[in-house]
């Protein structure tokens, strides 16, 4: 603080300017503590980030030793409608969620749509114009708990 800064006789924050001023001893071996503790602590990070490191790169060893199959399939799914205007494809694997999958038109009017899946038996169905629920004529059928068409798709290992 410069002179200009002083604070003035009576200024209630004088006894704190005055204590905050006053020089505090240093604990005689602190410093030799403080740098014992300092390098142990670098030590244990390191420790730490050389784990973590580790098992990131076990982890991704792992993801890239899983079989394909194990991961799922690619199953096209196809409708052939060429007077619509969107066909969505809702299931148990969208969460029956119109707006997860939309079917992309061909010039021949077939909506067709491409997911992985893994192994397993899925019920799913064709929303079509966010209206009307199709089933699929070339897979099985079974209606859903509400009445509705919906189809059936097994996906097997390879």
């Amino acid at each position: 603080m410069s002179d200009e800064d002083e604070i003035q006789p009576g200024d209630p924050l004088s006894p704190a300017v005055r204590e905050l001023r006053r020089s505090v001893p240093v604990e005689p071996g602190l410093a030799d503590r403080t740098g014992a503790r300092g390098r142990r602590l670098r030590r244990r990070r390191l420790t730490l980030a050389t784990a973590a490191a580790s098992l990131a790169v076990a982890i991704t060893v792992i993801n890239f030793a899983i079989p394909r199959r194990a991961q799922g399939r690619t199953i096209t799914f196809a409708l052939v409608a060429p007077s619509v205007r969107s066909v969505s494809l809702v299931g148990d694997f969208t969460d029956w969620r119109p707006d997860r999958v939309r079917l992309q038109r061909a010039s021949t009017g077939v909506w067709q749509a491409t997911v992985r899946l893994r192994p397993g038996q899925y019920r799913f169905a064709y929303l079509v114009d966010d209206a009307e629920w199709r089933a699929d004529t070339r897979a099985a059928t079974a209606p859903d708990d509400f009445g509705r068409p919906t189809s059936v798709v097994t996906v097997r290992e390879n």
